[in-house]
């Protein structure tokens, strides 16, 4: 019996008593003002609970909100492994209604190949009490589709275990996608390797055919071609002005012919040995040496035109000393040839590094008859002459060999002209 019950229970009976002997006892008030007070109690009581109760209620309705809508499956299983709650993303990603989800052991979703790598995720929640990750994948409508699953134990006879999963069947066709392009990737890169070994190998052996031509045009060739020199020449003092002056002319065509094609053979051995030359031969050399003996090899010709050369320190650069020497020398005979008879020769070499391309520019300046613009990639191909051979000895090599040196420096090599005023040659080397 509760208290208000019992306080009741005595007021009735004090009540009774005094109408029975006709007055009310103090103690009737008493228990009618403490029963008054009592009943006041209970209704803060009941207006408490009321309000713990709403409270209760909402907190309810937050907590189902967010685990019925929330992006990710949930699912809670009973210690049989049997599912008892599914939200609605759950439902989804399973694509089948909560009625026939609710009830089925999770196992059932899970795909085969992966049943063990579950069960062992499971026993270990169990046996560690710490939440397990792992990917699996599951079936739906015959189908299989991956996910990120976490399991947490519950303690609770009702919800023993609570999964989460997460679906990430997009980012496994993307990795799988990854996998087979660097799968492609790699053998095409072995193919791509496969042919440039073999494409090393034939640029070898057409390396050595073309060492084998630069020997036969060195040795085989000339000999001939001296031999018809030899006896042109011999015909010519024999008997020049005993024949008519016709014979007299083509013994000097002749004559002529040979030695120029003398000095083709020759730069064109020399063309040869600069494109199969080894790159081995490569260190670190003074380009002011190799400018100086340039300049010492051109004296006489330096000399007899009166040419003022002068040039700024150079750097030192990684490269071929031979080649490099030719370089200076190509560049500064062709200034002395193509120089204006009516001013003196004028000739400037510098260099500068040019940082944002991390090489050195050099320059030969000179103040000679300068080229016309619509000619400036002409002069560096192999045997294109601008000028006729009376006004201009030569055979119009020497700048096609020094665009192959540089070629093979990995450098550039351009000309800067106005005609009638001079030329300024650029070409680069790599810093490194």
């Amino acid at each position: 019996m509760s208290k208000t019950d019992k306080l009741r229970k005595i007021a009735e009976e004090e009540l009774q008593k005094a109408k029975e002997e006709g007055h009310i006892s103090s103690n009737v008030s008493e228990l009618m003002h403490e029963l008054q007070v009592h009943e006041i109690e209970l209704q803060m009581q009941n207006e408490e609970l009321k309000k713990s109760q709403e409270e209760i209620s909402s907190l309810y309705s937050q907590y189902h909100e967010i685990y019925e809508y929330a992006p990710v499956g949930y699912f809670t299983l009973d210690k049989y492994g049997i599912i008892r709650k599914v939200n609605a993303k759950g439902s989804e990603l399973l694509q089948l209604n909560k009625d026939k989800i609710i009830g089925c052991g999770f196992s059932r979703f899970i795909s085969k190949n992966v049943e063990n790598k579950y069960f062992h995720a499971l026993a270990n929640a169990i046996d560690t009490d710490k939440i397990q990750n792992v990917e699996l994948q599951l079936k739906r409508d015959k189908e299989v589709f991956y996910v990120y699953m976490e399991i947490i134990i519950a303690h609770r006879p009702d919800e023993m275990y609570r999964i989460t999963i997460i679906d990430i069947t997009r980012r496994k066709k993307a990795e799988k996608k990854l996998e087979l392009a660097h799968k492609n990737l790699e053998k095409q890169v072995t193919e791509q390797t496969t042919e440039l070994k073999n494409t090393i190998k034939e640029l070898k052996e057409a390396n050595n055919e073309l060492k084998q031509f630069a020997y036969v045009s060195s040795h085989d060739l000339q000999e001939p071609l001296r031999t018809i020199a030899s006896f042109t020449q011999l015909l010519k003092r024999r008997y020049k002005g005993k024949l008519d002056s016709d014979a007299d002319e083509f013994i000097e065509y002749i004559v002529d012919a040979t030695l120029r094609m003398k000095q083709q053979i020759l730069d064109l051995l020399e063309f040869s040995q600069v494109t199969t030359s080894n790159k081995g031969e490569f260190k670190l050399v003074n380009t002011n040496d190799m400018l100086n003996k340039a300049i010492k090899n051109l004296y006489i010709s330096i000399k007899k035109s009166n040419a003022e050369i002068t040039y700024d320190k150079l750097p030192s650069v990684v490269g071929s000393e031979v080649q490099l020497q030719r370089v200076f020398q190509n560049l500064i005979s062709n200034a002395i040839r193509f120089r204006r008879c009516e001013e003196s020769l004028k000739i400037n070499i510098s260099a500068y590094n040019e940082e944002d391309r991390n090489e050195y520019v050099f320059s030969v300046k000179d103040n000679g008859i300068g080229i016309e613009e619509q000619y400036f990639d002409r002069i560096f191909t192999i045997f294109q002459r601008l000028h006729t051979r009376e006004e201009y000895h030569g055979t119009g090599i020497g700048l096609s060999i020094i665009k192959r040196i540089m070629e093979r420096h990995n450098g550039r090599i351009w000309v800067e002209s106005e005609f009638g005023k001079g030329s300024t040659f650029y070409f680069t080397i790599p810093i490194k």
